[in-house]
Formats: C-alpha cells, structure tokens, sequence
C-alpha cells in the first residue's frame, strides 16, 4: 500500500517546504524551523541520501540513511516521533496570538547536533563545514535574523545547544591521542578554545605557534590581558559568564557600552516584532 505521507506529514510537508524556497534562500518560508531541519539532514547526510528518498517515496531508505554514520535506530525513530510533535505544536501555535515556546525544539536541536557529532567520528569534516552547520543550530554563530528571533522566541537558554555541541566534541575527542608541547599544554584552556571552535583534534594538527596564536585569541575574545599573572584564573571566570550569561558586549567605554546594550536589545526587540507580526 502507497504510504499516505513521506515518513510522516512533517517530513513531506517541510521536505516540500525546502524544495520549493530552496532558490530564495534569504525567505523567510526558507529559514522557518522546519526548512532548518532539512537543510540541516542535507548538510550532515548530503541531497542524494535525504532527496532521493523522497523523490523515490521510499522512507525505509531514507531512515537508514539516518543511522549511516552511527546514530542508532532507536534514535533516529525518537527524532522522527519528536520532529513530528514539533511540527504540529508549531502548526497549533500559528493559530495562537500570543506564541508558545515548542518543548520539541531543544529535542531536535539534540538529534541534529548528535548526527553531525557521529559524522565528525566517521569522516573528515572542513571547517567550512562545520561553520555551516553552526550557522544552521541556532548558535551564536547563526547570522539570519529569522533564525536569531525564532531561537529568541523558543530557547530559556539561547546559547545552550552551542553548549551542548562542544560538549559532545569533548567527549568525542577525549579518546584521540594529542601530542603537545609540555610548556603549552600546561597554560592550554581546552575549554575556551572549544568554545572558539577549535576542538582537540584542530589542535593535533596545529604547530605550536598556531596553537599559542589560538591560546592568545581566546583571551582576547573573553577580554582577558594575556600578560596578567591571573590570567588563567580570569579566563575560567569569564568562561563561566559566557555559560550563563553569553559574551559580554564591551567596548571599554561605559556610556559606550550603555549605548551598545540598548542598540541591541531595539533591534531584538524590532526582530522579534516583525516575526511575531508575521505569524499573527
């Protein structure tokens, strides 16, 4: 018997979704959840393994397809199950004035994350690449302003899946050999160089110089003089800011930097008006 839907109405309905906007790429149709979530499997996975399936109508192909680089059946039938909840609680919150925060999104941000994770243990990823995929998260790194509101709108914690994904970097590449000098290993912050998205094996096959340039970078982004003999203990500190609060928006100058934090919360604020009128 013909299956009713591709997977199931979230798969087909965001598949066409994609197909249909994937030549105006700055729409907003393109850049809603559900768009992101595909353009997301067809980054790890690649078009042949998330179109052709469904193109061929073939769903069986399309889940093992899923599970190429690891990720289990188990798992991947829990994303399917959560993908499908999240597309209809976001179809109910169309029909709502005031929107609700879908307790699927974290979920699913989950499973993509877990899939290019396993990709990453499989197969050499660019940096390019892997820039991408942060761009498409909901990260800090993400650079569309539809996608910064709805992660605005959605997340208690705006930055918790970037969290999350180097946090699962370390735990894959805790079991990689890194040979490094002593005299660097010794001052090296693994921690805030992940959070720049250098991992431990970008640092396998850096020089030492490049390495030290990463460690110096890492004090200049959380603002920390390099030459302090409390350095290293101020550096921890801001790393443990950045986990509750993101990076401080700072130019030195107080009235400068009133003025900043005021310019961004407008704009915030202007982004998510604009969608929110969008939808009503």
């Amino acid at each position: 018997m013909r299956e009713e839907y591709f997977v199931n109405i979230a798969f087909e309905e965001s598949i066409k979704l994609y197909l249909t906007n994937k030549n105006n790429k700055d729409s907003y149709a393109y850049n809603t959840a559900f768009v992101i979530v595909i353009r997301l499997l067809v980054l790890i996975y690649g078009k042949l393994d998330i179109i052709n399936p469904y193109y061929l109508k073939d769903s069986i192909a399309f889940m093992n397809n899923l599970s190429k680089y690891g990720i289990s059946k188990s798992e991947i039938a829990l994303f399917k199950d959560d993908f499908l909840r999240f597309y209809e609680f976001e179809c109910q919150n169309e029909k709502r004035k005031i929107k609700q925060k879908n307790p699927y999104f974290i979920n699913i941000q989950k499973y993509l994350t877990d899939m290019f994770v396993a990709k990453k243990k499989k197969v050499k990823v660019s940096l390019n690449e892997e820039e991408a995929f942060l761009d498409l998260i909901y990260s800090t790194h993400t650079t569309n302003p539809f996608r910064i509101s709805y992660n605005y709108l959605m997340s208690d914690d705006i930055n918790f899946i970037e969290k999350y994904y180097y946090s699962k970097l370390n735990e894959m590449d805790v079991t990689r050999e890194l040979v490094l000098d002593k005299t660097i290993t010794d001052n090296l912050n693994l921690e805030a160089l992940n959070l720049l998205g250098v991992s431990l094996s970008n640092l396998k096959n850096m020089s030492s110089e490049e390495i030290i340039s990463s460690q110096n970078k890492a004090y200049g982004y959380f603002e920390v003089d390099a030459e302090s003999p409390n350095r290293d203990k101020e550096l921890n500190e801001a790393i443990d800011y950045y986990k509750m609060h993101g990076k401080k928006l700072t130019s030195g100058n107080g009235y400068v930097d009133i003025l900043l934090l005021m310019s961004v919360i407008v704009t915030s604020l202007s982004i998510i008006s604009i969608i929110i009128f969008s939808l009503i």
